[in-house]
C-alpha cells in the first residue's frame, strides 16, 4: 500500500515531496533555533556571504534549508524524468531524498551542503546530457564549473571532481587532449574570480587561515554513532538489493541507463571517501551520497512484481527513517 502510493507514475505525486519534507521539519518550522555555522564545514567563502544575513533571524536559516531540500529533491526527480534511466518516471527518488536527509535534526537549518548539492545536481545534468554527444564541451565546461562553485559552498564537493573526466571516458568515450583540459578551466574559473576579489579587497590571508583552520576540525565522529551505524546499515541493504536488482536486468536496459548508473556509482564511490580523507566532512555529506543512493533504492523497489517482502521493506524502511529523527539521531 505505501510502496504503490509513493512510487505513483501519477505527476501528481510530486506533491509528497513537499508533504514528506514538512512532516520531518514540522517541529524546527515551529519552535526555530538560531543558526550555529559549524567548525570545519561553513567556512567556505560562499557559504559564509550567504549565513551573515541570516545571523540575527532564527525562522529562516530553516524556511531557507527546507526550501532547498525541496528544491533539490525536485531535481533529483527530474534527472530520472529527463534521462529515464528508471523503469518508468516516478518522484520516489525525490521522496527518498527529502526522507533520509530530512531524518537527520541537525541538518534541517540552512546548512552549507544545501546550495551546494543544488549545484552538484546541475552539473550532474551537464554530465547526463554528453552521452552519446562526442567531444561535448559546453557541458564538460558547465559541469565542472558548477562543481568548482558547489565546493566554494562545501569543501568535500572537491572530492567529486574526477566525475567529470569519468564521464568524458564513459558517456563521451572520447581521449581528446582538448577536452580533457576543458575542466581544468572550469574548475579553475570560480577560484580565480574569487582569489581576485579576496586579494583586491585584502582577504586573500583570511581566506586561507580560515579554510586551513577548518580542516583541522574532526567532525566525522558522527560515524560511530549507533542510531547512525543503524539507518546507514538499512540503507546499504536497500542500496545492495538495488544494486543486484539492477545486474539482473542489465540485459534489457538500455545502453544509456547503464552509463548513467556507472556515474552514479562513481560519485558514491568518490564522496564516501572525503570523511576519511578530510576528517573536518560531518553529517552533511548525507545529502552528497544520498543522491546516488536514492536511484538504487527506487531502481530495487520499481524493478519486479511488488510483493509483501518489497512492501515490508519499504515500510520499516519509512519507520527507521522516523524513529531515528525522534529517537537515534537527538544529540547530533
Amino acid at each position: 500500500m505505501f510502496l504503490r502510493l509513493f512510487n505513483s507514475k501519477n505527476v501528481y505525486s510530486a506533491i509528497l515531496i513537499p508533504l514528506v519534507a514538512f512532516l520531518f521539519w514540522m517541529e524546527p518550522l515551529k519552535v526555530p533555533v538560531a543558526l550555529v555555522v559549524i567548525p570545519g564545514e561553513g567556512m567556505m567563502p560562499l557559504y559564509t556571504f550567504f549565513a551573515k544575513f541570516f545571523i540575527s533571524s532564527t525562522i529562516w536559516p530553516v524556511v531557507t534549508g527546507f526550501l532547498l531540500v525541496l528544491l533539490n529533491s525536485l531535481l533529483l526527480s527530474l534527472l530520472s524524468y529527463e534521462f529515464q534511466f528508471l523503469q518508468h518516471r516516478t518522484f520516489l527518488p525525490g521522496i527518498l531524498y527529502v526522507a533520509i536527509v530530512s531524518s537527520f535534526p541537525s541538518l534541517q537549518t540552512f546548512h552549507p551542503v544545501y546550495p551546494a548539492t543544488l549545484f552538484v545536481l546541475l552539473a550532474v545534468y551537464y554530465i547526463f546530457s554528453t552521452y552519446h554527444r562526442k567531444n561535448e564541451i559546453s557541458s564538460t565546461f558547465n559541469a565542472s564549473f558548477l562543481l568548482s562553485i558547489g565546493a566554494l559552498f562545501y569543501l568535500p564537493v572537491i572530492t567529486l571532481l574526477p566525475l567529470i573526466w569519468i564521464s568524458i571516458f564513459v558517456l563521451q568515450k572520447s581521449d581528446n587532449w582538448r577536452l580533457l583540459v576543458i575542466p581544468l578551466i572550469g574548475i579553475s574559473l570560480p577560484w580565480l574570480l574569487l582569489w581576485t576579489f579576496l586579494f583586491v579587497s585584502g582577504s586573500d590571508q583570511t581566506f586561507i587561515a580560515s579554510i586551513v583552520q577548518g580542516m583541522k576540525t574532526a567532525n566525522n565522529q558522527f560515524m560511530y554513532n549507533y542510531g547512525f551505524l543503524i539507518v546507514t546499515c538499512f540503507i546499504f541493504l536497500l542500496s545492495a538489493f538495488g544494486s543486484i536488482s539492477l545486474i539482473n536486468s542489465v540485459s534489457i536496459r538500455k545502453m544509456s541507463t547503464r552509463k548513467y548508473f556507472i556515474i552514479l556509482y562513481w560519485m558514491l564511490g568518490l564522496s564516501i571517501p572525503s570523511v576519511f580523507l578530510l576528517p573536518s566532512t560531518g553529517l552533511g555529506i548525507i545529502a552528497i551520497t544520498t543522491i546516488p543512493v536514492a536511484f538504487l533504492i527506487s531502481h530495487f523497489f520499481m524493478t519486479g512484481k511488488r510483493g509483501f517482502w518489497k512492501e515490508f521493506f519499504f515500510f520499516i524502511f519509512l519507520a527507521t527513517l522516523v524513529a531515528g529523527h525522534f529517537l537515534l539521531f537527538e544529540q547530533f
